[in-house]
């Protein structure tokens, strides 16, 4: 909940947010497109085709290893048929988005790319948890784990001047990144992520999942996936993947493993997997600043 000293900080970031961080119009439309359930496969096509960046880089993602296809998928209408509307939708937002996370971010000491780092190998996490535990759409997490961090961009962007006073506070060991923030700020890197998945016109449990990723139980009961976006980010930060100052100073929600079913000895397993699957070739191609026709 946003401290009332502070609400007009928080209306203010979230006024900015449309042309702070404004998505293509290609993934808006994609997104419209795949929540209506009259939409045909030639609109959505019709649509990717126009971001010929975008569809290189979707094409790249299809023939991964991870979806493991015997035949190469060469044509954007072959991959919408194969992977469906919704799988395409969530690779076209996590191509869209890497631009936003290539940048340094000071005010969480981010060198150039960690944030992505971080966040591309919670997504990959994310998606093991959610494929171990039985989720009926593991790519959506998977987008999830993308975006977790994404309140990091827009505070560092926006309230830079303010982070002096939350390293200072974190600094004095008596309490969390997160409760320094809350208590400097008035609200966490969480909650103001959530508004940016409000204005992209993202699910609700999308939404949910970032405000919550640091504090799984406070979302709703029936909403699983925030509690594997939660240990994937835990268990990335033990792998020592981009981490800044606030490294580290998250608590682990130990019920987060009974709520999913599993125990908490797998967490070795999911560090070999996650890092297993970030080494892959083919995934780490996806993201090179080359086009893939050069």
């Amino acid at each position: 909940m946003v401290d009332e000293n502070n609400q007009e900080l928080f209306n203010k970031l979230v006024a900015g947010l449309k042309d702070l961080m404004p998505l293509p119009t290609t993934v808006t439309a994609i997104i419209k497109l795949t929540k209506d359930p009259n939409s045909d496969l030639k609109e959505i096509v019709y649509n990717l085709e126009k971001d010929q960046a975008m569809v290189s880089r979707v094409l790249k993602l299809a023939n991964s290893s991870y979806y493991g296809f015997s035949r190469q998928i060469k044509t954007i209408s072959h991959a919408v048929v194969c992977l469906g509307y919704n799988t395409i939708k969530n690779m076209a937002l996590t191509v869209s988005t890497y631009p936003m996370f290539k940048k340094g971010i000071v005010s969480y000491a981010l060198e150039k790319g960690a944030i992505f780092k971080h966040s591309y190998a919670v997504a990959v996490g994310a998606r093991i948890i959610a494929n171990k535990a039985g989720h009926p759409n593991p790519e959506e997490v998977y987008v999830m784990g993308l975006l977790h961090d994404v309140g990091k961009l827009v505070l560092d962007e926006q309230a830079k001047d303010k982070f002096i006073n939350v390293i200072r506070l974190f600094s004095k060991g008596s309490i969390t990144f997160l409760e320094a923030e809350e208590q400097v700020l008035g609200f966490n890197h969480g909650e103001i992520g959530s508004k940016v998945a409000e204005k992209w016109n993202l699910s609700d449990e999308i939404v949910e999942t970032i405000r919550f990723h640091h504090h799984p139980s406070d979302a709703s009961p029936n909403n699983k996936s925030v509690h594997m976006v939660h240990l994937s980010d835990v268990i990335v930060e033990m792998m020592g993947i981009g981490l800044g100052y606030d490294g580290l100073s998250y608590e682990l929600n130990e019920a987060s493993f009974e709520i999913l079913g599993l125990k908490n000895s797998c967490m070795e397993e999911l560090m070999v997997k996650i890092m297993d699957e970030m080494q892959d070739e083919a995934n780490g191609a996806i993201f090179s600043d080359e086009d893939s026709s050069k």
